[in-house]
Protein backbone atom coordinates (compact mmCIF):
# COMPACT_ATOMS: atom_id res chain seq x y z
CA UNK A 1 0.00 0.00 0.00
CA UNK A 2 1.32 3.42 -0.97
CA UNK A 3 0.98 4.82 2.53
CA UNK A 4 4.16 2.93 3.48
CA UNK A 5 6.13 4.82 0.84
CA UNK A 6 4.75 8.21 1.76
CA UNK A 7 6.91 9.97 4.34
CA UNK A 8 4.03 12.18 5.47
CA UNK A 9 1.58 9.38 6.42
CA UNK A 10 -1.18 11.65 5.18
CA UNK A 11 -4.71 11.09 6.54
CA UNK A 12 -6.12 10.29 3.09
CA UNK A 13 -3.66 7.40 2.74
CA UNK A 14 -4.50 6.05 6.18
CA UNK A 15 -8.24 6.28 5.49
CA UNK A 16 -7.83 4.39 2.22
CA UNK A 17 -5.70 1.72 3.90
CA UNK A 18 -8.29 1.21 6.67
CA UNK A 19 -11.02 0.60 4.08
CA UNK A 20 -8.87 -1.93 2.21
CA UNK A 21 -8.11 -3.89 5.38
CA UNK A 22 -11.76 -3.85 6.42
CA UNK A 23 -12.96 -5.20 3.09
CA UNK A 24 -10.40 -8.01 3.00
CA UNK A 25 -11.72 -11.52 3.81
CA UNK A 26 -15.04 -10.51 5.28
CA UNK A 27 -16.64 -13.95 5.63
CA UNK A 28 -20.05 -12.57 6.54
CA UNK A 29 -20.15 -10.36 3.47
CA UNK A 30 -19.39 -13.29 1.19
CA UNK A 31 -22.81 -14.64 2.14
CA UNK A 32 -25.04 -11.57 1.87
CA UNK A 33 -24.60 -8.29 0.04
CA UNK A 34 -25.21 -4.73 1.28
CA UNK A 35 -28.20 -2.73 0.17
CA UNK A 36 -28.34 1.05 0.79
CA UNK A 37 -30.92 2.16 3.34
CA UNK A 38 -31.98 5.84 3.51
CA UNK A 39 -32.48 6.21 7.25
CA UNK A 40 -31.73 4.70 10.63
CA UNK A 41 -33.89 1.59 10.22
CA UNK A 42 -34.52 -1.07 7.61
CA UNK A 43 -37.89 -2.62 6.80
CA UNK A 44 -38.80 -5.56 4.59
CA UNK A 45 -41.80 -7.58 3.45
CA UNK A 46 -42.50 -10.92 5.10
CA UNK A 47 -44.19 -13.50 2.90
CA UNK A 48 -46.96 -15.46 4.54
CA UNK A 49 -48.69 -18.63 3.46
CA UNK A 50 -50.07 -18.71 -0.08
CA UNK A 51 -53.71 -19.73 -0.23
CA UNK A 52 -54.75 -21.70 -3.32
CA UNK A 53 -52.76 -23.60 -5.91
CA UNK A 54 -52.07 -23.78 -9.63
CA UNK A 55 -54.52 -26.02 -11.47
CA UNK A 56 -56.01 -26.66 -14.90
CA UNK A 57 -57.75 -23.67 -16.48
CA UNK A 58 -61.42 -24.38 -17.04
CA UNK A 59 -63.04 -24.46 -20.49
CA UNK A 60 -64.62 -21.09 -19.71
CA UNK A 61 -61.19 -19.57 -19.09
CA UNK A 62 -61.48 -19.59 -15.33
CA UNK A 63 -58.11 -19.21 -13.60
CA UNK A 64 -57.45 -20.65 -10.12
CA UNK A 65 -57.07 -17.87 -7.58
CA UNK A 66 -53.91 -17.47 -5.51
CA UNK A 67 -54.02 -15.23 -2.47
CA UNK A 68 -50.62 -13.91 -1.35
CA UNK A 69 -50.40 -12.90 2.28
CA UNK A 70 -47.75 -10.28 3.11
CA UNK A 71 -46.59 -8.60 6.28
CA UNK A 72 -43.91 -6.07 7.12
CA UNK A 73 -41.07 -6.15 9.62
CA UNK A 74 -38.33 -3.71 10.55
CA UNK A 75 -35.26 -3.27 12.72
CA UNK A 76 -32.94 -0.36 13.54
CA UNK A 77 -29.54 0.07 11.95
CA UNK A 78 -27.09 1.03 14.67
CA UNK A 79 -23.63 2.56 14.27
CA UNK A 80 -20.56 0.67 15.50
CA UNK A 81 -16.86 1.35 15.31
CA UNK A 82 -13.63 2.26 17.08
CA UNK A 83 -10.86 4.84 16.93
CA UNK A 84 -7.08 5.05 17.03
CA UNK A 85 -4.45 7.79 17.06
CA UNK A 86 -1.26 8.45 15.14
CA UNK A 87 1.29 10.34 17.22
CA UNK A 88 3.39 13.22 15.98
CA UNK A 89 6.53 11.11 16.43
CA UNK A 90 5.10 8.28 14.31
CA UNK A 91 4.50 10.68 11.48
CA UNK A 92 7.75 12.68 11.80
CA UNK A 93 9.86 9.50 11.94
CA UNK A 94 7.84 7.67 9.26
CA UNK A 95 6.79 4.72 11.44
CA UNK A 96 4.58 3.20 8.77
CA UNK A 97 4.82 -0.32 10.23
CA UNK A 98 3.57 0.80 13.64
CA UNK A 99 0.75 2.80 12.07
CA UNK A 100 -0.10 -0.17 9.85
CA UNK A 101 -0.58 -2.37 12.91
CA UNK A 102 -3.00 0.16 14.39
CA UNK A 103 -4.98 0.27 11.15
CA UNK A 104 -5.06 -3.53 10.88
CA UNK A 105 -6.11 -4.14 14.46
CA UNK A 106 -8.86 -1.55 14.34
CA UNK A 107 -10.27 -2.71 11.00
CA UNK A 108 -10.01 -6.38 11.98
CA UNK A 109 -11.96 -5.82 15.18
CA UNK A 110 -14.68 -3.84 13.43
CA UNK A 111 -14.90 -6.56 10.80
CA UNK A 112 -15.13 -9.26 13.47
CA UNK A 113 -17.87 -7.31 15.27
CA UNK A 114 -19.91 -7.10 12.07
CA UNK A 115 -19.41 -10.79 11.35
CA UNK A 116 -20.62 -11.63 14.87
CA UNK A 117 -23.83 -9.73 14.19
CA UNK A 118 -24.34 -11.42 10.79
CA UNK A 119 -23.79 -14.95 12.09
CA UNK A 120 -25.99 -14.34 15.11
CA UNK A 121 -28.75 -13.25 12.74
CA UNK A 122 -28.32 -16.46 10.75
CA UNK A 123 -28.45 -18.68 13.83
CA UNK A 124 -31.49 -16.94 15.34
CA UNK A 125 -33.49 -16.44 12.14
CA UNK A 126 -37.10 -17.36 12.70
CA UNK A 127 -38.29 -19.82 10.07
CA UNK A 128 -34.88 -21.38 9.39
CA UNK A 129 -34.83 -25.17 9.17
CA UNK A 130 -33.05 -27.13 11.90
CA UNK A 131 -31.93 -30.73 11.31
CA UNK A 132 -30.02 -33.20 13.48
CA UNK A 133 -26.68 -34.23 11.97
CA UNK A 134 -24.75 -37.44 12.44
CA UNK A 135 -21.75 -37.16 14.78
CA UNK A 136 -18.64 -36.66 12.66
CA UNK A 137 -16.11 -37.61 15.33
CA UNK A 138 -17.77 -40.95 16.08
CA UNK A 139 -18.21 -44.19 14.18
CA UNK A 140 -21.21 -43.92 11.90
CA UNK A 141 -20.71 -40.25 11.12
CA UNK A 142 -21.54 -39.51 7.49
CA UNK A 143 -20.88 -35.90 6.38
CA UNK A 144 -21.90 -36.51 2.77
CA UNK A 145 -25.25 -37.97 3.76
CA UNK A 146 -25.81 -35.08 6.20
CA UNK A 147 -25.18 -32.54 3.46
CA UNK A 148 -27.55 -34.34 1.12
CA UNK A 149 -30.16 -34.24 3.88
CA UNK A 150 -29.63 -30.47 4.22
CA UNK A 151 -30.01 -30.09 0.45
CA UNK A 152 -33.24 -32.06 0.45
CA UNK A 153 -34.57 -30.08 3.42
CA UNK A 154 -34.03 -26.78 1.60
CA UNK A 155 -35.45 -28.15 -1.65
CA UNK A 156 -38.64 -29.21 0.13
CA UNK A 157 -38.97 -25.80 1.82
CA UNK A 158 -38.28 -23.74 -1.32
CA UNK A 159 -39.75 -25.84 -4.14
CA UNK A 160 -36.42 -26.84 -5.61
CA UNK A 161 -33.71 -24.41 -4.47
CA UNK A 162 -30.55 -26.00 -3.07
CA UNK A 163 -27.82 -24.56 -0.82
CA UNK A 164 -24.53 -23.56 -2.39
CA UNK A 165 -22.44 -22.89 0.74
CA UNK A 166 -21.66 -24.78 3.93
CA UNK A 167 -20.40 -22.82 6.94
CA UNK A 168 -18.49 -24.77 9.56
CA UNK A 169 -16.04 -24.14 12.38
CA UNK A 170 -12.37 -25.07 12.28
CA UNK A 171 -13.14 -27.71 14.91
CA UNK A 172 -15.62 -29.42 12.62
CA UNK A 173 -13.38 -28.98 9.57
CA UNK A 174 -10.66 -30.92 11.39
CA UNK A 175 -13.14 -33.78 11.87
CA UNK A 176 -14.12 -33.61 8.20
CA UNK A 177 -10.59 -33.96 6.84
CA UNK A 178 -10.09 -37.19 8.80
CA UNK A 179 -12.46 -39.01 6.43
CA UNK A 180 -10.86 -41.10 3.71
CA UNK A 181 -12.67 -39.37 0.84
CA UNK A 182 -11.16 -36.05 1.95
CA UNK A 183 -7.70 -37.51 2.49
CA UNK A 184 -7.82 -38.98 -1.00
CA UNK A 185 -8.61 -35.56 -2.42
CA UNK A 186 -5.69 -34.06 -0.51
CA UNK A 187 -3.33 -36.64 -1.97
CA UNK A 188 -4.62 -36.85 -5.54
CA UNK A 189 -5.63 -33.28 -6.36
CA UNK A 190 -2.54 -31.13 -6.95
CA UNK A 191 -4.22 -27.88 -5.94
CA UNK A 192 -5.75 -29.35 -2.80
CA UNK A 193 -2.47 -31.05 -1.90
CA UNK A 194 -0.61 -27.78 -2.35
CA UNK A 195 -2.95 -25.66 -0.21
CA UNK A 196 -4.14 -28.32 2.23
CA UNK A 197 -7.59 -26.82 1.91
CA UNK A 198 -10.72 -28.47 0.52
CA UNK A 199 -12.66 -25.73 -1.32
CA UNK A 200 -15.89 -27.70 -1.81
CA UNK A 201 -17.76 -30.70 -0.52
CA UNK A 202 -20.75 -32.30 -2.26
CA UNK A 203 -20.89 -29.26 -4.54
CA UNK A 204 -21.03 -26.74 -1.68
CA UNK A 205 -18.41 -24.04 -1.15
CA UNK A 206 -16.82 -24.34 2.29
CA UNK A 207 -16.63 -21.27 4.52
CA UNK A 208 -14.67 -21.85 7.72
CA UNK A 209 -16.01 -19.63 10.47
CA UNK A 210 -15.99 -20.38 14.21
CA UNK A 211 -18.84 -17.95 14.83
CA UNK A 212 -21.30 -20.44 13.37
CA UNK A 213 -20.62 -22.78 16.31
CA UNK A 214 -19.97 -20.61 19.39
CA UNK A 215 -20.31 -23.50 21.87
CA UNK A 216 -18.34 -26.16 19.93
CA UNK A 217 -21.28 -28.53 19.66
CA UNK A 218 -20.77 -29.33 15.97
CA UNK A 219 -23.30 -26.85 14.66
CA UNK A 220 -22.97 -25.87 11.01
CA UNK A 221 -25.18 -24.30 8.37
CA UNK A 222 -26.00 -24.90 4.71
CA UNK A 223 -27.24 -21.72 3.03
CA UNK A 224 -28.06 -20.24 -0.34
CA UNK A 225 -25.63 -17.33 -0.32
CA UNK A 226 -26.93 -14.01 -1.61
CA UNK A 227 -30.54 -15.18 -1.40
CA UNK A 228 -31.39 -15.68 2.27
CA UNK A 229 -30.95 -12.03 3.20
CA UNK A 230 -29.00 -8.82 2.82
CA UNK A 231 -27.27 -6.12 4.85
CA UNK A 232 -29.33 -2.96 5.28
CA UNK A 233 -26.59 -0.36 5.12
CA UNK A 234 -27.31 3.18 6.30
CA UNK A 235 -23.63 4.19 6.38
CA UNK A 236 -20.91 2.09 4.70
CA UNK A 237 -17.53 1.65 6.37
CA UNK A 238 -16.13 5.16 6.82
CA UNK A 239 -12.97 6.63 8.33
CA UNK A 240 -12.80 10.26 9.38
CA UNK A 241 -10.09 12.13 11.27
CA UNK A 242 -9.36 15.21 13.34
CA UNK A 243 -6.00 16.80 14.06
CA UNK A 244 -4.28 16.77 17.42
CA UNK A 245 -4.48 20.58 17.49
CA UNK A 246 -8.28 20.33 17.68
CA UNK A 247 -7.87 17.99 20.66
CA UNK A 248 -5.48 20.29 22.47
CA UNK A 249 -2.76 17.64 22.39
CA UNK A 250 0.37 18.60 20.40
CA UNK A 251 1.80 15.06 20.61
CA UNK A 252 -1.09 13.58 18.60
CA UNK A 253 -0.88 14.14 14.88
CA UNK A 254 -4.37 12.83 14.03
CA UNK A 255 -7.14 10.79 15.61
CA UNK A 256 -9.02 8.42 13.29
CA UNK A 257 -12.62 7.26 13.70
CA UNK A 258 -13.68 4.08 11.86
CA UNK A 259 -17.39 3.28 11.83
CA UNK A 260 -20.30 1.79 9.90
CA UNK A 261 -24.04 1.66 10.39
CA UNK A 262 -25.95 -1.38 9.20
CA UNK A 263 -28.05 -4.38 10.16
CA UNK A 264 -28.39 -7.85 8.61
CA UNK A 265 -31.84 -8.77 7.35
CA UNK A 266 -32.85 -12.43 7.00
CA UNK A 267 -35.91 -12.16 4.77
CA UNK A 268 -35.78 -15.69 3.32
CA UNK A 269 -34.98 -17.96 6.30
CA UNK A 270 -36.16 -21.04 4.38
CA UNK A 271 -32.84 -20.79 2.53
CA UNK A 272 -30.96 -21.57 5.76
CA UNK A 273 -30.58 -25.09 7.14
CA UNK A 274 -28.96 -25.32 10.59
CA UNK A 275 -27.39 -28.72 11.21
CA UNK A 276 -26.81 -29.59 14.87
CA UNK A 277 -24.92 -32.14 16.96
CA UNK A 278 -22.09 -33.05 14.57
CA UNK A 279 -19.46 -33.09 17.32
CA UNK A 280 -19.47 -35.00 20.59
CA UNK A 281 -16.71 -33.76 22.94
CA UNK A 282 -14.57 -36.68 24.13
CA UNK A 283 -14.77 -37.57 27.79
CA UNK A 284 -11.96 -36.30 30.02
CA UNK A 285 -9.26 -38.84 30.93
CA UNK A 286 -10.42 -41.24 33.62
CA UNK A 287 -14.14 -40.82 32.84
CA UNK A 288 -16.20 -43.39 30.94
Amino acid sequence: MSYRNNPDLKPEYIRARAKLVYEKALTGRTLISPEPVPGDSVSWLVEGDIVGQVDWISDEGGFPNLDFKWGKDSKPTRPFGARFTVSRMERLWHRAVAVGRKINRTAYRIRAFEDNVIYNAILTAGGANSVESSVWNEEGGDPLDDIQLAKQTMKDATDGIEPDTIIMSDLLYRQLIKYDFVKNALYTNAKVAETGYLPQIAGLRIVREDKIDPFNTGQYACVRSGDFGYIGESIPFTTTSRSGEMMGNPLIDNEYFCFAMNAPVIDSPEMIVIMTGAYNPPSPPGEP
